[in-house]
């Protein structure tokens, strides 16, 4: 029984002695850093987890992931826009769809895709330096809703017919 409680408090006090390591080091520590353990303990994730947010914008549905990619991180961003329409559908409505997505090309963070299936997706990624913070995260989102704005609003008006 006192060699179970022995165990127990060693694996408590090495929790407790990586935290104060790593909050002299590493501070502030990025999104789920910070996780309970099997043995619910709070233990630090090394390397960081991936995360992955949902938010709406634009009357969009989009998806955000960030992974640990050595020191640095990768921030992935994307949304289904619609589909391209068929030209039986409308040749004229293709067109137009068709020409806003040619005038994205230039674009410097946004891109356009279109899919198998006519699925059109906006993409954008970005590698960050460092710790990913949530001020750096809605920075990303602002930048490619900026850029993007414009031609999913000529896009809806397209699509929608």
């Amino acid at each position: 029984m006192s060699e179970k409680l022995d165990t127990e408090l060693a694996v408590k006090l090495e929790a407790i002695q990586s935290l104060a390591a790593v909050a002299l080091s590493a501070l502030p520590l990025g999104v789920n850093a910070i996780f309970k353990g099997a043995d619910g303990l709070l233990a630090i994730s090394k390397p960081p987890r991936p995360s992955r947010l949902k938010f709406f914008a634009e009357e969009l549905s989009f998806s955000l992931a960030v992974s640990p990619e050595g020191e640095d991180s990768v921030c992935q961003i994307w949304a289904e826009i619609g589909h391209v329409p068929y030209t039986v559908e409308s040749v004229d409505r293709r067109n137009s769809v068709l020409a806003v997505l040619r005038a994205t090309q230039g674009l410097t963070r946004a891109r356009f895709v279109v899919e198998n299936g006519q699925k059109i997706l906006l993409i954008a990624d970005s590698r960050i330096a460092g710790t990913v913070t949530p001020e750096r995260l809605v920075y990303e989102v602002v930048q490619l809703l900026q850029e993007a704005r414009p031609y999913l609003r000529l896009l809806a008006a397209e699509m929608s017919g």
